[in-house]
């Protein structure tokens, strides 16, 4: 009832707009967007955004039943338009000597799994532009996402969990020297939040902290960023005493592009922790040690990031009808820097060792009109515990570090079509 709400008053309100602007020309909107559906076969039951298994992260585990089946062997077709879109940008009057601007994005994936098919905000910011410098505020994408340079899959997932996938309510002030731009950005997990207790990052009083050089010409693009995260896991442990401790994170990244007459080229690494909210892997846990009898009695521990590493080539044609492309993506665990208890892991994947993606894509189009095609393999070595080893890490299938050192693949291939149609 409420999302039937929300598009009953968009339209209502669009041919309001539209007299208001006619009344006062100082403000302007235009108004676009897309209907997209896509059909989906996957060989295997996946992790998907959604539960609808096509917005897929990685392959599930194997999972076996009485007879030693594996559960999830199991293959599933869906076909949905939940990503189509709507977008309205706005132009108005000068502000602070600034020439001003905004935008207000949605679709409808919803939140989380419960709420898709829903309504759902993307982005919502205004931005005031001066000759070398702009300020942006609101909710647009997080800054390791960059909009020069990031995977072309007909998947709407860009490259997820292989390139950060977040939008977030910021402030991000960028300034201009030639044509290199350095941006500082400060912002808060919005909806895209961490594992373990949403309101992690908000506790901690600090905002998330981002630095990012980038260096833009005809033909290349290339950047390097730095992150600082700080999350306070609880506020009160499980004997019910107050707790303090915090996590610190951060990340590093460098990406590029070039193009010419023919193909364009793309890559992005980052090494990071903590980067769960990004739709990535990565994590913390709680540090194995000797704790003093104070905190013992209180339950109170301290925690450690994991550390991660990913990486990801696209390449693809520049055709203005056909478009052939190819991405391929690869992350790893790499465990901890410190002892960690492996049961207190919070995040994504830390059992996992490491994963991989390849996925060739055609695209045809004519007009509005795009189709679409792409087969996408998917390969994840997820721990493997042996009940019959003689130490623990043979036994747990993780070391010291929480890192896997016993594994198992769990492989999956989607088939995708997608039909987009823009206006």
């Amino acid at each position: 009832m409420g999302n039937k709400t929300i598009i009953i008053s968009i339209m209502l309100l669009i041919p309001m707009f539209l007299m208001a602007q006619e009344k006062d020309s100082k403000f302007k909107l235009k108004f676009s967007g897309f209907i997209s559906n896509d059909a989906s076969l996957n060989t295997r039951q996946s992790i998907s955004a959604r539960g609808e298994g096509l917005f897929v992260l990685a392959p599930k585990p194997v999972e076996l039943d009485n007879e030693g089946n594996d559960i999830n062997n199991t293959p599933s077709f869906n076909f949905v338009g939940i990503n189509s879109r709507i977008r309205v940008k706005i132009t108005g009057p000068d502000a602070f000597g600034a020439k001003t601007s905004g935008m207000i994005e949605g679709d409808f994936l919803g939140v989380n799994t419960d709420s898709k098919f829903n309504f759902r905000l993307r982005h919502a910011f205004m931005k005031l532009d001066w000759e070398k410098s702009q300020l942006l505020v609101g909710q647009y994408w997080h800054p390791t996402f960059v909009v020069d340079c990031y995977p072309g899959t007909v998947s709407f997932g860009a490259g997820s969990p292989f390139n950060p996938l977040a939008r977030n309510p910021q402030f991000r002030y960028s300034y201009k020297l030639g044509k290199t731009t350095i941006s500082l950005t400060q912002l808060t997990n919005g909806h895209f939040t961490n594992k373990g207790a949403a309101d992690a990052q908000f506790n901690s009083l600090v905002p998330e902290l981002h630095f990012q050089l980038q260096y833009k010409a005809d033909k290349f693009v290339g950047g390097l960023g730095y992150g600082h995260q700080i999350l306070r896991p609880e506020i009160v442990t499980a004997n019910n005493y107050i707790t303090k401790e915090k996590v610190h994170s951060n990340t590093v990244l460098a990406f590029a592009k070039v193009t010419s007459s023919m193909l364009t080229l793309k890559s992005y690494s980052m090494y990071g922790q903590n980067n769960d909210n990004l739709v990535m892997m990565g994590g913390y846990a709680a540090v194995e040690k000797t704790y003093t009898s104070d905190q013992i009695n209180k339950g109170i521990v301290e925690y450690t990031p994991y550390n991660n590493f990913t990486s990801w080539l696209d390449i693809h044609t520049n055709g203005k009808k056909i478009i052939a492309g190819i991405f391929g993506g690869y992350s790893k665990n790499l465990g901890a820097s410190k002892n960690v208890d492996i049961s207190t892991y919070t995040g994504r994947w830390g059992n996992v060792k490491d994963m991989m993606r390849i996925s060739p894509r055609l695209i045809f189009i004519s007009g509005s009109t795009i189709i679409g095609t792409e087969i996408e393999y998917s390969s994840v070595n997820y721990n493997k515990g042996n009940p019959d080893g003689l130490t623990d890490e043979e036994i747990t299938g993780y070391n010291s570090k929480g890192l896997v050192t016993n594994y198992e693949a769990a492989n999956n291939l989607k088939f995708l079509l997608n039909v987009t149609y823009k206006f």
